[in-house]
């Protein structure tokens, strides 16, 4: 049997290895030392790569995640809240129908404002509506600007479900309006949309919202603003402001229908302005034939 333990023993001493000091491979080795050193760094450094690279892959999956996601949930949005304005549009004629039962009281309150909105002069008129016909304004508002604003006062508002394809709609959350949960539905309106009257154009600029009863789909609220200056009907008449809030009320058949709405505009015309804020409540709803006598006129 050969003893391994010799024959390693006469190689070591027939070619004996020199020793070299620590200190000297430093110095007299360098090539030596980087390799080491390099050697020494390589796994590090491949799993920091390694490391780097997984967290940039993780990054971009989860923006396109996100990005993804958030396109769904705008889709979903939209679509929802489109659903919603339509069946609120069609539960809306259903209910100014069954309006038709009903006399009211009509309270009109104008307010000429300054330039700081200050009140600076009011008037204020009150009549009866009938459900069997059309309100009566009395005699007819005097010619221009002035005339056109009387008359605008007395006459309902142009109503953004008129045109609701005109609008493109995102839900906003829910909200709770006179103790009843509802949608809140923004809307923005589409570019370059056609329109047929004054009343139209305007509101092909008004941006806004809606809250939408969740249990029957009856218009709780509506409030929007104008987004950009219009120009009217008037001659060189341009609309620069607008605000309005229009808010329901319970009525004697228990559907909710209009309470108030209010409105705040300003108008440059030729040498001056037009400012006004507008405050129409509709009140004391009872059925048609009731017997109650006209309501005396406020001025």
């Amino acid at each position: 049997m050969v003893d391994r333990k010799n024959i390693e023993g006469g190689l070591a001493s027939e070619h004996p290895r020199p020793r070299v000091p620590a200190s000297r491979m430093a110095w007299d080795h360098p090539i030596g030392t980087i390799g080491l050193a390099l050697h020494s760094m390589e796994k590090p450094i491949l799993r920091h790569s390694f490391l780097s690279r997984s967290v940039w892959v993780l990054g971009v999956w989860s923006l396109s995640l996100g990005l993804g996601l958030r396109a769904a949930w705008a889709d979903y949005s939209s679509e929802e809240a489109s659903r919603i304005v339509h069946r609120l549009a069609a539960q809306d004629k259903r209910l100014a129908e069954r309006r038709r039962q009903f006399d009211y009281d009509l309270i009109i309150i104008r307010e000429k404002l300054d330039a700081e909105r200050r009140i600076v002069s009011e008037s204020k008129q009150r009549q009866m509506v009938y459900a069997d016909r059309p309100p009566d304004y009395g005699s007819r508002p005097e010619k221009g600007p002035e005339g056109e604003t009387a008359k605008a006062a007395q006459e309902e508002p142009f109503e953004v479900l008129n045109v609701i394809d005109h609008y493109d709609y995102a839900l906003d959350g829910s909200e709770t309006v006179n103790g009843v949960d509802c949608y809140k539905i923004r809307f923005t309106p589409r570019p370059n949309m056609p329109y047929r009257n004054r009343e139209e154009k305007v509101v092909n600029a008004v941006w806004g919202h809606l809250w939408v009863s969740k249990e029957d789909y009856s218009l709780m609220r509506n409030e929007g603003f104008l987004g950009h200056p219009v120009s009217v009907a008037w001659f060189f008449a341009r609309l620069y402001e607008l605000e309005f809030r229009w808010e329901s009320q319970r009525l004697p058949n228990g559907d909710w229908g209009p309470k108030e709405v209010r409105y705040r505009y300003a108008v440059h015309i030729p040498f001056g302005w037009l400012r006004e804020r507008v405050i129409r409540e509709s009140v004391d709803f009872r059925y048609h034939g009731s017997g109650k006598k006209a309501a005396p006129a406020i001025r």
